[in-house]
């Protein structure tokens, strides 16, 4: 997709149009007022400009964007899913775009999954070697609507059946290999079908296209289930099974529930519990608990009662749900300041079956103890403690400071004081330690946690840097000045992609002078939002920092503008460190400093117009957002003087210790 495709979508889309499609617009000069579809209100703050198509809320959310973000965020999908969307309704070819060759790919996987898909459904219900396969799902509850529903199949014994099938059809061998259908043994010079006497579950994506299968087997001599292998449509990490179905009930009812296979969903949505999705088998992922926040904030995971099981699954659970997005709550410091902390948000329960029994099996036999089980789940905080008192051995030195190093953290992230303050007093009974050092423990964690900001990452932005004359930095590009158009929040992404390790430094910096945390959406451009996005989703991975391996990882749109700003950042003057980092802190002021004034002239703007035509309530409800983006500006506007002046300075002893010291 070349980069100039979203240009191409803008010009096309009429956002009043689309917009109008939820929520009705009224005209009010030169731009359309209605109420905000993100949130509940009574008085109109939701406005559309059509000039430079683009959208704000000055109500409650404050948020605002352009016509991808608005349909990412009302219908719950990536860019890409946005970006397809969109061009599909407004004539735009994207395989015309330089992507062609990988579009086409794409678009054959899709559609020989799609056959194999309807060939495995039809052998399920007229082949005579599939009667067992039908006896297996009528003694597993499974009715004939749910069958057809989830488009359940089934693989013949024979090595060559679907293989035959999909040839004769016109899809080529190389292709049914690329798909994960077949396989090759290059010792015996023989092509045979991947999947042969399974029951056949058909994995969806988002939006219902078939991207793999779940197999499963009769006999025990090979795995019980069998999944399609890696391709470019499909991998397992990334799959949440049943979501296809599910997504509209889980945002209705603003709760998932998450089991571990395709007979726990399929039973649950017979069932009528169709917010029900599955992991498929195996821990949870961060890419699989993204795509479900998108719907929700609220998690129910139905564990097994296994205790071993039960705590390698929360420990998993654990390490995902860092990958989940936090919010930002003003705290009081012990100094009378107010400071953002961040904290999850989302909510986390886990819901304990009976002893040797599954979703599945409750559900059938005794669909009331099922919704008992899931309204009676525990927050992760509560059954984690449970866990640990379970499993640790609280008798020893050892055993007390697991405890809390595994709970503090936990603890930490909760939204609620005294929440917070119930549960140091729960694990200072646990542990037998002094509540004030288990406060202080959890403070602690909660400063890390701000400071990583998702971004966890060793290296030399940790590392002092030597003393050097602060030199003045160099100022970014402007559009005008060359061909490549630059502005400042290109050179900020920039400078970032050019040494990561500033991602966290400047996470740091922000917060030891009360500013929000860097986020996507602090750049304008929606090519920046998501390269940022994909640049902390890879920076909270284990994994060290490649760029190609960040590349892989991106969605291959955006290759052309990441080719840009490496560029742009390899065309830079050689600075010193303090140099580029000062660089870095101003131009995150200026990038907010730029973005408030302009919100600020759109207000001002509004209240004129409004004036005109003689809407004075509608004057005054903008008085109160115009006065908090001026309190806001003006703080950046201090910070901007002030910071540049304190950080390359090393504090002295009477002045306290500085977070950063360079």
């Amino acid at each position: 997709m070349a980069i100039n495709v979203t240009d191409e979508i803008k010009r096309r889309v009429d956002l009043v149009e689309l917009v109008s499609r939820y929520t009705p617009l009224k005209r009010a000069g030169s731009v359309y007022k209605g109420l905000c579809p993100f949130h509940s209100e009574r008085t109109p703050s939701f406005v559309v400009f059509p000039h430079n198509g683009t959208w704000h809320c000055f109500g409650a959310c404050g948020i605002g964007g352009d016509v991808f973000s608005f349909v990412m965020r009302k219908e719950n999908l990536t860019f890409r899913e946005a970006v397809e969307l969109l061009a599909a309704q407004v004539g735009v070819d994207l395989t015309a775009t330089g992507d062609e060759t990988r579009n086409e790919q794409r678009t054959r996987l899709y559609e020989i999954n799609e056959a194999a898909a309807a060939f495995f459904q039809h052998a399920l219900a007229h082949h005579p070697l599939a009667e067992k396969a039908r006896a297996y799902l009528k003694s597993r509850g499974v009715d004939e609507t749910t069958a057809q529903a989830f488009r359940l199949g089934y693989a013949l014994p024979g090595w060559s059946g679907l293989r035959d099938h999909l040839l004769g059809r016109g899809f080529a061998l190389e292709l049914l290999l690329e798909a994960g259908l077949i396989k090759r043994n290059e010792e015996r010079q023989s092509i045979y079908d991947a999947f042969r006497d399974r029951v056949m579950f058909p994995i969806c994506d988002r939006q219902e296209r078939v991207i793999g299968f779940g197999g499963r087997a009769f006999d025990e001599s090979g795995p019980k289930y069998l999944n399609t292998s890696e391709t470019p449509i499909f991998h397992k990490s990334h799959v949440v099974y049943g979501l296809d179905r599910a997504h509209r009930t889980i945002r209705e009812q603003n709760r998932v529930i998450i089991v571990e296979g395709y007979m726990d969903v399929i039973a649950a949505h017979q069932h009528g519990y169709t917010n029900v999705v599955a992991c498929m088998g195996t821990a949870l992922t961060s890419e699989q608990l993204q795509q479900l926040q998108r719907y929700t904030n609220n998690f129910v995971l139905a564990l097994d009662a296994d205790a071993a099981g039960q705590r390698a699954t929360v420990r998993g659970l654990n390490q995902a749900r860092q990958s989940l997005e936090r919010v930002h709550k003003p705290v009081v410091t012990p100094g009378g300041k107010v400071q953002l902390q961040e904290r999850l948000g989302a909510n986390l329960f886990i819901a304990t079956l009976p002893e040797g029994r599954d979703p599945d099996e409750v559900i059938r036999q005794d669909a009331r103890l099922w919704e008992r089980i899931v309204a009676e789940a525990k927050p992760l905080v509560d059954f984690y403690f449970d866990v640990v008192a379970r499993q640790t051995d609280l008798s020893t030195a050892l055993g007390k400071g697991q405890a809390v190093t595994e709970l503090a953290p936990l603890i930490a992230e909760l939204h609620d004081e005294i929440e917070q303050q119930h549960y140091i007093q729960r694990l200072s009974r646990l542990v037998q330690i002094d509540e004030t050092i288990i406060a202080s423990r959890v403070q602690a964690s909660a400063r890390t946690m701000q400071a990583l900001a998702g971004n966890q990452r060793s290296g030399s932005a940790l590392t002092p840097a030597p003393m050097q004359s602060p030199a003045k930095p160099a100022p970014p590009v402007k559009r005008e000045e060359t061909p490549g158009r630059y502005d400042t929040e290109d050179h900020l992404l920039a400078n970032l992609l050019a040494d990561v390790d500033l991602v966290l430094w400047l996470a740091q910096v922000t917060e030891q002078y009360q500013l929000a945390p860097l986020q996507p959406q602090d750049w304008q451009r929606i090519e920046n939002q998501e390269i940022f996005r994909a640049l902390k989703q890879f920076l909270n991975s284990d994994e060290p920092w490649d760029i190609e391996l960040f590349q892989d990882m991106l969605d291959a749109q955006f290759h052309g503008r990441l080719a840009q700003l490496l560029a742009y950042a390899a065309m830079l003057p050689e600075r010193d460190p303090n140099t580029v980092r000062e660089d870095v802190v101003k131009g995150l002021l200026r990038m907010r400093i730029d973005r408030l004034r302009a919100e600020t002239k759109r207000v001002k703007y509004l209240q004129d117009e409004l004036q005109q035509s003689g809407d004075l309530e509608g004057v005054r409800s903008f008085e109160s957002v115009m006065n908090g983006y001026l309190r806001e500006l003006a703080h950046l506007q201090r910070q901007n003087v002030r910071i540049p002046q304190e950080l390359f300075r090393k504090t002295s002893r009477r002045e306290g210790v500085k977070l950063i010291t360079v």
